[in-house]
């Protein structure tokens, strides 16, 4: 009887030792993909190979912790995610009807990932802490950016490139490593967050804040070339003024439009009068049919979604519709791959079904914002969705590689705050 117990007892140490080396394994790989998807952010304006190595690194890690089926449960129980897993499987179904070959529309299909990497990075998010860290980590991450933008435009530095990861990257005032539509997208949300930050902030970190708000206005505004940045800015900042300010936003508006518009008018050759220009330049070409022009891309793709307006005709089918049906208008287009909208580029694949289930996910997101308890993360959520509703109407956002990874980060960011609400829902 004796021997048995010790036994037994023996058998007990050896269960529970592995059950705690399993658990601090699982601790590890879950810390591991957290800090992986701080990484993957901080390379998204950055390098993009680097940025997917660390997502490959966030799926590994993911699976390495375990527990896969309680993250599938809170992923679907999110609201925001299980539509944007919707709005995929349509998109992956979408392929069987395709016109296009489907070698394509699964090519197609691959730039719509980011509808489940928000999935895979939900829950990572599961406390206020990891939400500061990945907000903090994108500010300063684009404040170096900025910082070397400013180095370069003031003639501190020269203009040249580096090599990041074994590939020439060129820096450029205008977009940074990356593109100027890109950067200048980015770095409008820069702006809203920071103007947050020093808002909500009782430290020293105030000045940081502020100074960064500065300098990204600046830079938005009358530095970068990015129209699509410029106007999401613009819309952002009058979010900001509602967000705090209700009705009275009608007396601070226009001394906001007031004191850009002197700043516009003092300063030469900035970035608002390139806008302004090439504005009026697009709306004049919308007559003259120049293929070149978004307002014209706009037109043709609206007329290709309204000849299959139910299902549309397919993922990935873009291209092939607009050969076969505008063979005119196709052949004096240099890029025949996107409309520069994302909404008519989910309209023309997947007709009604998709662009609804598209209006469907913001609209969701929209309104799940209010249920986030945090004033400040309420606020750059709400934030998050203005910039992609009003952004997408420039530019397909979500299909784009850098706007689009952008966007899966921070609504698995901002959207986690219902983890709490989701897991008493689970336990009752």
């Amino acid at each position: 009887m004796f021997g048995k117990k010790k036994h037994a007892t023996e058998a007990e140490i050896m269960n529970n030792t592995t059950s705690l080396n399993k658990t601090k394994f699982q601790e590890f790989s879950n810390s591991a993909a957290f800090f992986c998807a701080i990484a993957f952010m901080i390379f998204i304006p950055i390098n993009i190979v680097l940025m997917n190595v660390f997502l490959f690194l966030v799926l590994i890690f993911t699976l390495m912790a375990g527990d896969l089926k309680h993250h599938l449960t809170l992923v679907w129980h999110n609201p925001v995610t299980k539509i944007a897993l919707m709005l995929f499987a349509l998109l992956s179904i979408g392929v069987f009807w395709s016109i296009a070959e489907t070698d394509w529309s699964l090519r197609v299909l691959k730039k719509y990932n980011e509808l489940w990497y928000m999935a895979l990075l939900l829950p990572l998010f599961h406390s206020p802490q990891r939400r500061n860290i990945g907000v903090n980590a994108f500010l300063i991450s684009m404040g170096l950016i900025l910082t070397g933008i400013y180095l370069v435009y003031f003639n501190i530095l020269p203009p040249s490139g580096i090599s990041v990861a074994g590939k020439h990257a060129s820096f450029t005032v205008d977009g940074g490593f990356s593109s100027h539509i890109m950067t200048n997208i980015l770095m409008s949300f820069v702006v809203f967050s920071s103007a947050h930050k020093a808002i909500h902030s009782t430290t020293k970190s105030r000045w940081f804040y502020g100074a960064l708000f500065t300098g990204s206005f600046y830079y938005v505004l009358f530095i970068s070339t990015g129209t699509t940045g410029q106007l999401i800015t613009l819309s952002l900042l009058g979010l900001l003024l509602i967000q705090y300010f209700g009705k009275k936003t009608l007396i601070f508006l226009p001394v906001l439009v007031l004191f850009i518009g002197i700043l516009t008018l003092s300063i030469e050759n900035n970035a608002i009068k390139y806008a302004i220009n090439k504005i009026e330049s697009r709306i004049s070409h919308i007559e003259s049919g120049n293929p070149g022009t978004r307002p014209q891309l706009a037109i043709h793709a609206f007329k290709l979604f309204i000849e299959d307006p139910i299902i549309g005709t397919g993922t990935g089918s873009y291209r092939t519709a607009l050969e076969t049906k505008q063979p005119g208008f196709a052949k004096r287009r240099t890029h025949k791959y996107n409309p520069h909208n994302e909404y008519l580029i989910i309209s023309v694949q997947l007709g009604l079904l998709g662009l609804l289930t598209l209006l469907f996910l913001f609209y969701t997101q929209a309104k799940t914002t209010q249920k986030i308890p945090d004033k400040e993360q309420r606020y750059l959520a709400q934030g998050l969705v203005v910039l992609f509703a009003i952004g997408c109407l420039a530019n397909s956002l979500i299909m784009d590689s850098g706007e689009g990874h952008f966007w899966a980060f921070f609504s698995a960011l901002f959207f986690s705050n219902l983890l709490v609400e989701n897991k008493k829902s689970l336990s009752e």
